[in-house]
């Protein structure tokens, strides 16, 4: 008999980018925003809110076709204490791959499949897919999408423009997923610290009853 899963309010997987096209100052300025994230006073309210089901939250760092890795399982988060001590972890997370491609297909088709092995269930889950271009890996991305929200699943974006003005709309178009799905642009990777934590807030927010 399958073992059962602990209910959650919400499941969030934060995929990063990794792919070739992201040096390491880059990566390193994501990381660094969203384990900042994890330390904002606003954040953390947010996380005590969750009470008293909270939120199982992963990371994973995806590239090129078949590049999707988790580098941080799920974890349940319930208080303020434990949303640190999750933003700490996420500090240490290394770099694995310079993705041979940006397949957000991939990256999306990897999480979808963490969030439904997991140990964990909730009402609303989440990927929140992080990246500097649009899809070129080959995958099909239309294809990923259409099969996370035929789940459930909601995809929102987080489109860092740093070379591409134009990939808040790409998000918009071809990405997010779901009737709540938003993207927040970040102008660069130097502004991923803000939009990371606006997504954060919004994503951990209780829905209007």
């Amino acid at each position: 008999m399958a073992a059962k899963k602990v209910p959650v309010a919400v499941q969030l997987v934060l995929a990063l980018d990794a792919s070739a096209s992201v040096d390491a100052r880059e990566f390193r300025l994501q990381i660094d925003g969203l384990a900042a994230a994890f330390a904002d006073p606003e954040v953390l309210r947010e996380v005590e809110n969750l009470k008293p089901l909270g939120a199982a939250i992963a990371v994973v760092q995806w590239g090129g076709p078949g590049e999707t890795r988790v580098v941080l399982p799920f974890t349940p988060i319930q208080n303020a204490r434990e949303a640190k001590a999750f933003g700490f972890r996420a500090s240490l997370i290394r770099r694995w791959l310079y993705g041979s491609s940006t397949s957000i297909a991939d990256g999306i088709a990897g999480s979808q499949a963490l969030i439904e092995t997991a140990d964990f269930q909730a009402g609303r889950q989440i990927i929140d897919v992080s990246g500097d271009g649009a899809d070129n890996g080959g995958g099909n991305l239309a294809a990923a999408r259409a099969r996370a929200r035929a789940a459930g699943i909601t995809i929102n974006g987080l489109p860092i423009m740093a070379d591409d003005a134009g990939l808040a709309d790409y998000y918009l178009n071809h990405v997010i997923a779901g009737d709540s799905a938003f993207a927040e642009p970040a102008r660069n990777f130097a502004d991923f610290a803000r939009a990371i934590k606006e997504k954060l807030l919004r994503e951990l927010r209780l829905p209007e009853s």
